[in-house]
């Protein structure tokens, strides 16, 4: 039997030798730290000198552009303050241009040296090759370079530039039983069907805000359009009913709190058209470039889908007829049409409105009022006794003619206003200021075709209202010549009544940051009259006189002028009777579509961010 010896005799110098190798790990590691150190002390050093350059290059105004061009000579002085040489191991290299965040919302600098909106510098250094870069080389065929070259990239840019806001607000802040069917019957018919939302159904509308930033990733997620990329959201195809959804998308993330807001919403939606093609940027302006954040405010949900109606009916053919019993009236039709939607906000910076004004609209509509008269019938007694004399004087050519149905037509054109001014002296000292335009109200009151009321091309035009129209028409052997209209005379009425547009300034002083309720002004025009009915109290009856000649022509005379003694009483009358018509039609119609007569409420608010402050936004 053979031994193998002693155990530990054979493990002798284990220890040892383990004990080597761990003290050689610890050394090499103990290199690659110091090392490492030594590199990243470099880097930090170099970043160092770049934030700094950049920061001092655009808080002190640099631009890469004649006639100054002095970015790159305020970054190598800051540079140079920091021990950092420009020389053969050390570069600095500077470039002026803009920001852009992507759709995955990364900034990126875009090289423009006509723009200093943010600088960049680069600054290189070379440094001798690190210790473990040595040891690489003892086993690399390769020759391998003794330096190494470090690198830091800074972009600084000025702090966000102010944003301002301006909202239109709608004229209509409450709701009774009266106006919830009037708006029924209005939202209803320019969607083209029927709504039954009760008052406090369209009050939650109303006293309901949404964020537009909620709602704009809401509705690009809804179109398919990358998260971001706003310029796009604004410009692509949408439906009503895409637009509501959207909305009815960001109210479902706030509970069960909203549900009676949100089932409210799913009813306007069902009547909505599916095929009508609308644009959001005809509701919202958002000036071009502006930051994330700016668009991180409050609409009234009322307004948003009042301008998504409103909008879904610009340039249509079909005008709304509301029922004569919405506005309790008898023997009465009211149509009605947008002509221009409402712009409900716009956003942007107030130092581009020289080239990018920040400007909105209310809406501009048409609307028709048929008013029947009854009044015409309880004169019959009396026409007929005077057509029946007129009559046997002029035998079977008589052709008598009595307006029953009289049309009042209003157009209200819109009221704009834009930002022509600001001061940003800090949260405390700024100002806001705008200019406003309430537009011309036209009133016409006579026969008024409705197609050429709605129509978008043709010149607006009123005819005489026949109050009495004693015409003539000849008859012989079965064949007629053409009507002769008031050849014996008669009464007609006409009004055409146009208000002047005004145009006034206001300068909102500390108006609320962006994200707070806005600071309304309401713009009225100076020479409006006070309502409409003391225009209707001022209507005047055009006599006719008879066109006949001879002696039966002053004997036809002699019997219109009295009748005309009889018939200017219906002045008074008429007056009376078209008059009450008015504070229906602008109450319950008008400011159903946030509309009131010669008048806008603009909301405005202003956010300063500190000025001379660079920050580094890469």
């Amino acid at each position: 039997m053979f031994g193998h010896g002693l155990g530990p005799a054979r493990q002798r110098g284990a220890i040892g030798l383990i004990g080597a190798i761990t003290l050689g790990l610890a050394l090499l590691f103990l290199l690659l730290v110091v090392d490492s150190g030594r590199l990243y002390l470099e880097k930090r050093k170099l970043q160092r000198v770049a934030d700094t350059a950049a920061l001092e290059a655009v808080s002190r105004g640099g631009n890469c552009a004649a006639p100054d061009n002095n970015a790159a000579q305020f970054a190598t002085q800051s540079a140079q303050r920091n021990h950092f040489t420009v020389d053969a191991n050390r570069t600095l290299a500077v470039a002026c241009g803009t920001l852009a965040t992507g759709a995955d919302f990364m900034r990126t600098f875009n090289s423009d040296p006509s723009k200093a909106e943010a600088i960049r510098v680069i600054t290189t250094h070379r440094v001798a090759t690190s210790i473990a870069h040595g040891i690489l080389t003892l086993f690399s065929t390769q020759p391998v370079s003794l330096t190494t070259l470090l690198s830091a990239t800074a972009v600084a840019a000025a702090p966000s530039p102010p944003v301002a806001t301006l909202t239109v607000r709608s004229t209509l802040l409450s709701v009774d039983s009266t106006k919830s069917a009037a708006l029924n019957a209005l939202i209803g018919g320019l969607l083209g069907g029927k709504l039954q939302l009760d008052a406090v159904g369209w009050n939650g509308l109303i006293n309901t805000n949404i964020s537009l930033l909620s709602y704009l990733d809401a509705l690009a997620i809804r179109l398919n359009v990358s998260a971001g990329n706003y310029d796009q959201l604004l410009k692509t195809d949408a439906t009503v009913g895409q637009l509501i959804q959207a909305a009815i998308d960001v109210l479902k993330l706030g509970g069960n709190a909203v549900q009676v807001v949100i089932n409210n919403l799913e009813a306007i939606k069902l009547i909505a058209p599916g095929t009508q093609i609308l644009h959001l940027g005809d509701l919202v302006n958002i000036q071009n470039g502006t930051d994330k954040s700016a668009l991180d405010i409050n609409l009234q949900l009322f307004n948003l889908i009042q301008g998504v109606v409103q909008l879904s009916n610009k340039a249509s053919a079909v005008a709304v007829e509301l029922p004569v019993d919405v506005l309790g009236l008898l023997n009465i039709t009211v149509k009605t049409r947008v002509i221009e939607p409402a712009q409900i906000s716009a956003i942007g910076n107030p130092q581009l409105i020289a080239t990018q004004p920040i400007f909105v609209r209310t809406a501009q509509v048409r609307t028709l009022v048929s008013v029947k008269l009854p009044v015409i019938d309880g004169l019959n007694k009396v026409i007929d006794a005077v057509t029946g004399l007129v009559g046997f004087l002029l035998g079977s050519s008589l052709d008598p003619n009595v307006g029953t149905q009289i049309d009042i037509a209003l157009e209200a054109a819109s009221g704009s206003s834009y930002v022509t001014g600001y001061r940003c002296n800090g949260p405390a000292d700024k100002s806001l200021s705008v200019s406003g335009t309430t537009s011309a109200v036209r009133l016409m009151v006579g026969q008024i075709d409705p197609q050429n009321l709605f129509s978008s091309s043709q010149t607006l035009k009123v005819d005489d209202f026949p109050l009495l129209d004693l015409g003539v028409r000849t008859c012989s052997n079965g064949a007629c010549d053409p009507r002769q209209p008031y050849a014996v005379g008669g009464l007609s009425l006409r009004v055409d009544s146009s208000v002047a547009k005004t145009t006034r300034t206001h300068v909102y002083v500390s108006p609320p940051e962006v994200k707070q309720p806005p600071s309304y002004f309401s713009f009225s025009a100076n020479n409006v009259v006070g309502s409409l009915s003391d225009t209707l109290n001022g209507i005047r009856l055009a006599s006719h006189t008879p066109t006949l000649g001879g002696l039966l022509g002053w004997v036809l005379g002699l019997v219109v002028d009295v009748l005309t003694g009889v018939l200017n009483l219906l002045s008074g009358v008429i007056s009376g009777l078209l008059s009450p018509l008015l504070d229906p039609l602008v109450n319950n119609l008008l400011a159903g579509l946030g509309i009131d007569l010669a008048k806008v409420d603009i909301g405005a608010n202003l956010s300063c961010n500190p000025g001379g402050r660079a920050t580094l936004v890469i």
